[in-house]
């Protein structure tokens, strides 16, 4: 009796338990590449002017600090107030007195 109850008990999970797949595997979603790791997105933060210098030439030089010590560098007659840029914390700020001098001597 134990036996047959055994029996009762295992054959249908054995036959649910096997997946059939038809065809061949399906390409994975973007989500799912991202979540596996196969699609590294890039982060963003919020990058506010802090310094702006003006060249001999004319050119303005906007240095833009954003979270954990992003800096940014940007050569523009317009400096916005801020902007998106990529994340990369603990970065170096730009000597602006090294691209400055660049600047004047492309001027003259």
């Amino acid at each position: 009796m134990i036996k047959y109850l055994g029996l009762l008990i295992l054959i249908p999970t054995l036959a649910i338990a096997g997946a059939k797949t038809i065809g061949g595997k399906q390409a994975h979603t973007r989500q799912q590449k991202i979540q596996r790791g196969d699609i590294i997105e890039k982060k963003y933060t919020t990058c506010r002017l802090k310094k702006i210098v003006q060249s001999r030439s004319g050119e303005q030089a906007c240095i833009y600090e954003g979270g954990n010590k992003t800096f940014e560098l940007m050569f523009d007659n317009n400096c916005p107030k801020q902007f998106k840029c990529i994340y990369n914390p603990n970065s170096k700020e730009p000597n602006i007195d090294n691209v400055m001098d660049s600047l004047n001597s492309i001027g003259k």
